[in-house]
Formats: C-alpha cells, sequence, structure tokens
C-alpha cells in the first residue's frame, strides 16, 4: 500500500516579530523537512507565486525525497460577486483542486488556519482565548470575537483531525467547541530553536553586566498581564533592592499603557524594556536570570516555559492547567490576578535560587515527542483516508441518513 500523501501548508508567519508562533512554523519545518514517515510522504505546497523566507529556505536545501508546487486559489464564496462569475471561478477552482489531488491525500496546516475547507485537511488548534478566558480586547472586541467564533465554529469541525498541542488542551477544544474527540490528537508543542545548542548566547546592549533581573518575553498583549506583574515588582523590589524586571517583545497595542503604569507605580529604574530581541539575545537572558516569570492568562500552553526550564532557567508562572502539564514540579505556580501571590512566588523563586535549590526537569514537549506524535497521526490518517478515492467529486447528492441504508 502506497504512503499518504501530506501536502504541508506553508503560509505568511514568517516574521520573528510573530513570536511563538514563527519559532514554531520554522522548526517544524525543518524538523519536518528530515524526519522518516512510516507511512507517510512529506509535500510541501502554497498558493503563493513568490516564496517567501521558509520556503526559500526549503527550495535551496530540498532532497531527491521533498517536491514543493506552486498552487493558486481562493475559496470564492464568501465575496458577493455575481453569479455568472462566480460559476466561472467555481470551475477555475474545481480545476486547481483537481490539481492538487494529483500531489496530495490531505493538506496539512501547521498553524490555525485553512485555506481551502473543500480538500481534506489537518487543523491545528492553538487556544480558544475568546472562550476560555476573560473578555480581553484582543480576542473579544471589535469583531474579533465574532470572527473568531465563525472561525472556530467551521474549521476545526470541518477537519478530518484536529492537533492540539497538550492534553489540556484536548478536553479545552473538546469542551468548550464541541469537537469529536475521536478526531482530536496531540501533538505536542517544543522550545523554540533559542534552546538549541546551535543558538550562542549574545549579550543585549541594553543590559548591564552584574545587575540581577527575571524577565518576561512576551508581546505587549492585555492577556499577558505585564499590569500585575508590575504590581507584584513593588514588594519583590522591597525584599531584593537593585533587582530588575526585563521586558522583551512587540508592541501589539497595548504597551504606551504599560509604560505609563510603570511611570505610576515608580519603577523607572527598576524596569528595562528591550523591545523585540533576537533568538541569541533571549537565550542570553534565559542563561542570566534569576528566573523566567510569565504571568499571562491564556493557555492552554506556552512556549517560553519549556524554553526556559530547557536551559535550566527557573521558572514562575500562571497555575494555568496546561502550565502545571508543561512543568510539572519545576514551576512555582501563582494566580495570575493576585499580585501578591505573584510576589511571593517570585520571592521564594529566588531565594531558592540564591540557596542553590534546584529543581529538575523532565519532560515529553519536545520535538522528538512531536515528530512521533506527527507519525502515528499520520498512519492512522492512512487508514482514514484512503477510504475513498483521489476524486474530488464525491455522489454527496444522494447520501442519505435514512438507518437501513
Amino acid at each position: 500500500m502506497r504512503k499518504l500523501r501530506v501536502g504541508v501548508w506553508i503560509s505568511k508567519n514568517g516574521k520573528p516579530e510573530n513570536g511563538g508562533s514563527y519559532s514554531y512554523y520554522s522548526e517544524l519545518l525543518e524538523a519536518l523537512k528530515k524526519y522518516p514517515f512510516k507511512n507517510a510522504e512529506v509535500i510541501f505546497l502554497s498558493d503563493e507565486k513568490i516564496f517567501f523566507e521558509f520556503p526559500a529556505k526549503i527550495l535551496k536545501e530540498k532532497s531527491g525525497k521533498m517536491k514543493i508546487f506552486n498552487l493558486i486559489w481562493r475559496n470564492i464564496a464568501q465575496y458577493p460577486v455575481p453569479n455568472i462569475l462566480k460559476e466561472r471561478m467555481r470551475k477555475a477552482i474545481d480545476k486547481s483542486k483537481r490539481e492538487l489531488y494529483q500531489y496530495a491525500d490531505v493538506v496539512y496546516y501547521l498553524t490555525p488556519g485553512c485555506a481551502y475547507p473543500d480538500f481534506p485537511y489537518i487543523y491545528t488548534l492553538w487556544d480558544i482565548g475568546h472562550l476560555n478566558t476573560y473578555a480581553f480586547p484582543e480576542v473579544s472586541m471589535n469583531g474579533i470575537f465574532e470572527s473568531r467564533k465563525k472561525h472556530h465554529n467551521f474549521f476545526p469541525h470541518k477537519a478530518l483531525m484536529v492537533f492540539a498541542e497538550s492534553e489540556t488542551g484536548k478536553n479545552q477544544y473538546a469542551k468548550y467547541l464541541n469537537i469529536n474527540e475521536e478526531r482530536i490528537r496531540v501533538v505536542p508543542i517544543f522550545p523554540s530553536g533559542v534552546a538549541s545548542s546551535k543558538c550562542t548566547a549574545k549579550k543585549p546592549k541594553k543590559m548591564r553586566n552584574g545587575d540581577p533581573f527575571i524577565h518576561y518575553p512576551a508581546q505587549y498583549w492585555a492577556h499577558k498581564n505585564h499590569y500585575n506583574l508590575l504590581v507584584a515588582m513593588v514588594p519583590v523590589i522591597k525584599n531584593f533592592p537593585g533587582i530588575k524586571l526585563v521586558f522583551t517583545g512587540s508592541d501589539k497595542g497595548n504597551k504606551k499603557y504599560i509604560l505609563e503604569t510603570i511611570s505610576e507605580l515608580g519603577l523607572e529604574k527598576s524596569v528595562v524594556d528591550l523591545g523585540f530581541v533576537s533568538l541569541k539575545e533571549l537565550r542570553w537572558l534565559y542563561e542570566n536570570s534569576l528566573g523566567l516569570v510569565m504571568p499571562t492568562l491564556l493557555g492552554p500552553t506556552n512556549m517560553p516555559l519549556l524554553e526556559a526550564a530547557e536551559l535550566g532557567c527557573p521558572v514562575a508562572c500562571t497555575n494555568l492547567p496546561g502550565h502545571v502539564e508543561q512543568l510539572g514540579d519545576y514551576g512555582y505556580y501563582f494566580d495570575g490576578l493576585n499580585p501578591e501571590d505573584i510576589a511571593e512566588k517570585i520571592i521564594t523563586m529566588v531565594n531558592d535560587g540564591k540557596k542553590g535549590t534546584t529543581k529538575k526537569y523532565n519532560s515529553r514537549f519536545n520535538i522528538g515527542n512531536t515528530l512521533e506524535s506527527l507519525d502515528r497521526a499520520f498512519t492512522e490518517l492512512r487508514h482514514i483516508r484512503f477510504c475513498w478515492d483521489r476524486d474530488d467529486k464525491p455522489s454527496s447528492k444522494n447520501f442519505k441518513t435514512r438507518a437501513n441504508d
């Protein structure tokens, strides 16, 4: 029996400023090129005429086992065009779809999204922040909630299989989206390239030698909860005079407010804003920090926790179930909306570090387990997908729901 042809969809996620999504996407692309799947052949697909950063690398480094095709189509059903034009466009799309059937049996979207829902696909689901956390602007306002709800009520449900990044995520998606658990498989997230031995540390220019610090790598979203961390820093500084809090990350609309909060709390000399930093600079922060502090209110999981743990950096973070699943006994957990609790856990973490107290870290959240999970999922998908031919026009009009049919 032939292998399942998995078309890995390459999309425009190639911006370092995108944070964790960029790291996950780039690392997984590189790993997929090299892994010998038992029952699947990986092919890279795109609807872009000009390949951007990651596809360009793949083109330069491709081996005989890889093929890259340039497919152009768009789902036009949502656009208000005259019926006669819509019919012509549908015919063009059908032609493109028939072309794709020559190359792939199923399309795998590495990040949340789906370019073409009328072709068998695997959907990657990272979070449902519009449902399982508070109504922050970035998930619930200005039409975003409605857009996310419409998206999540359709694409994951139509997928052949849904990939969750953790058991916690799987349980949440089944609960809040009412997705059939039989369709969900856990493909664990993993640390980005910052934890790789190939990444060498480089001190950010703004950092002074000898300054003790804790750090929080997060883009400036409301759900990242910089505010309560800043409030918690007041008692932390009383316990450890001279300690710095280092922020890294791009502005997503909330930075001005956070900078004003820093001023109001009188923390100008205690908070260092580095903005966006390179992987090498981030590695230096992990290796020299007294601890990563992550008060984010959105999960289920977060990549910096894994990066820190892999590099031996202590971690204090919100007590989200997904965080506990990621770190186990390694983490210092707090209530993200309780500044006193945040401060207490940071103080405990720093004191433990001064005493030389270390915690053991052993996690299944690594790229090896990710690829093994994909291998198992692709093998299972082959048995599902090969229940029908490559023909893109099944006789759905003849399908009946009578019990005896």
